[in-house]
């Protein structure tokens, strides 16, 4: 009896203590201005990220440190490659109003261009601060590269929670998809 009164108890503790609850971030593609008015179709391929941003946890560098924090109850709400290609294609959508624009996975069916990126890093640190650094291309109808980038770009969060975070990724997102538009734009 004694045992299980015990027993019982060490069940009725540990039915008290709870985990925390994950909190879900996605990054959004508002209020953002056109760049061009151009009718162009436009097929956004899946983004490629490094294995260590490629979990729904986020990842976020210490400042001054080689420590890196994998958080475990604030995650993206999508698989990341999936959610920075809806974030590209939203975007891609807002500068480029006329252009259709649209996600794809393996065919592109008959689009005048298909956009390929690939995530060397996006570096959310500690400090707020937040580092992009990727390559994206731009491939014709044909199968050509008619643009290729490398490109890097900064943004700073307006203050230190997790949602000033995900605000600073999504600018510096952003800023990439811009250079893209205008590339775009361009052809």
């Amino acid at each position: 009896m004694k045992k299980f009164i015990c027993g019982l108890f060490l069940v009725l503790c540990a039915c008290s203590f709870r985990s925390p609850s994950s909190t879900f971030y996605m990054m959004n593609s508002q209020n953002l201005q056109p760049v061009s008015t151009r009718q162009i179709s436009v097929a956004v391929a899946r983004v490629k990220v490094p294995d260590l941003l490629d979990r729904s946890q986020m990842v976020v560098y210490e400042s001054g440190s080689d420590e890196v924090q994998i958080m475990e109850f604030n995650r993206w709400g999508e698989a990341f490659p999936d959610m920075l290609q809806a974030t590209v294609t939203n975007d891609l959508i807002a500068y480029l109003p006329n252009a259709y624009v649209k996600r794809t996975y393996f065919d592109n069916g008959k689009m005048s261009y298909s956009v390929n990126i690939e995530i060397n890093n996006i570096q959310a640190y500690s400090d707020g601060k937040i580092v992009l650094s990727a390559w994206w291309n731009i491939v014709n109808a044909s199968g050509y590269v008619v643009k290729r980038q490398q490109v890097s770009y900064q943004s700073e969060a307006k203050g230190k929670s997790m949602q000033d975070l995900v605000n600073a990724q999504s600018e510096a997102v952003h800023q990439m998809s811009r250079g893209i538009a205008e590339a775009l734009s361009k052809l």
